[in-house]
């Protein structure tokens, strides 16, 4: 008998991982100003990251590698930003660094999340 995608060893990882890339994109979007002054832009992903957050439910061949380097991009640049910009931002940058470090070892480090995309 054919197992479900919900059945599948590593599902509940990967929707977590799904959800905060989801979530991410759309804060960041629609909330800019907890980030950045009025002036400034932030966004995350954008539309891209919405596609290839779903790519992962749907098991894309390569999505768990673009989507890892993405991440660790963004979490360099976030990183970088709790850390030089002034303290007005601070709890709000570390709490998007905390998500994204998440993601990120969900997306490299889990073993879990590797064998859902690859289907062992």
């Amino acid at each position: 008998m054919k197992e479900k995608f919900h059945q599948r060893k590593g599902f509940i990882p990967t929707l977590i991982t799904t959800i905060l890339i989801i979530a991410i994109a759309i804060i960041t979007k629609q909330f800019k100003t907890l980030f950045v002054p009025e002036s400034g832009n932030l966004k995350i992903f954008g539309g891209l990251g919405i596609l290839l957050a779903i790519g992962l439910l749907l098991r894309w061949k390569y999505v768990r590698q673009i989507l890892g380097v993405i991440v660790l991009l963004a979490t360099a640049g976030v990183g970088f930003l709790a850390f030089n910009v002034n303290n007005e931002f601070l709890l709000s940058h570390l709490i998007l660094l905390v998500s994204l470090i998440v993601i990120l070892y969900f997306l490299i480090v889990s073993k879990s999340v590797k064998c859902y995309i690859d289907n062992e």
